[in-house]
């Protein structure tokens, strides 16, 4: 009878705790809300616009990535970010710390987190927290692309968080 009692118990703490990350799911979130126009525009030192919507597609409840584009110097630049979550600060920074390694970086100084700048991709990686954010400011080809624009997006977003 105590084994009946012990399983069934075990069946409803597993569901519980299968229930708790469904639940954070479902919150709202959209990356556009946090990276705002201002701030890619502070970014890419020229007007931003958003990517169109297309108003009859259902927009999800999470929206992890946003993108502004506009020209410079006659030529389109852009920033998008990112976002990524772990389920606990341990799993983010594990997690980090093994994409630091693989694109064989070494950290950058941004204040209240962790940064590496990845020259193969031309995208700067911030974590902060269970948050982990991942930003491409300037041209499409990614030798063109500053270190120091995604730097100050990284700052601008940081507080933020």
């Amino acid at each position: 009878m105590r084994m009946v009692n012990a399983v069934g118990v075990a069946a409803v703490l597993a569901a519980c705790a299968l229930a708790l990350p469904v639940r954070a799911a479902e919150e709202a979130f959209d990356a556009c809300d946090v990276f705002t126009a201002a701030d890619a525009e502070k970014a890419l030192g020229t007007t931003a616009a958003p990517e169109p919507v297309n108003p009859k597609v259902k927009r999800p409840k999470v929206i992890p990535t946003c993108t502004y584009k506009g020209f410079k110097d006659s030529k389109p630049v852009s920033a998008t970010v990112q976002f990524k979550w772990g389920r606990t600060d341990a799993e983010a920074q594990q997690a980090f710390d093994e994409a630091r390694l693989q694109f064989q970086t070494k950290p950058l100084l941004i204040s209240g987190s962790d940064a590496f700048w990845s020259g193969k991709t031309g995208q700067m990686n911030v974590r902060k927290g269970r948050t982990w954010i991942t930003l491409a400011v300037g041209p499409d080809k990614i030798s063109e692309r500053d270190i120091d624009a995604a730097k100050k997006l990284a700052e601008i977003l940081v507080q933020k968080l």
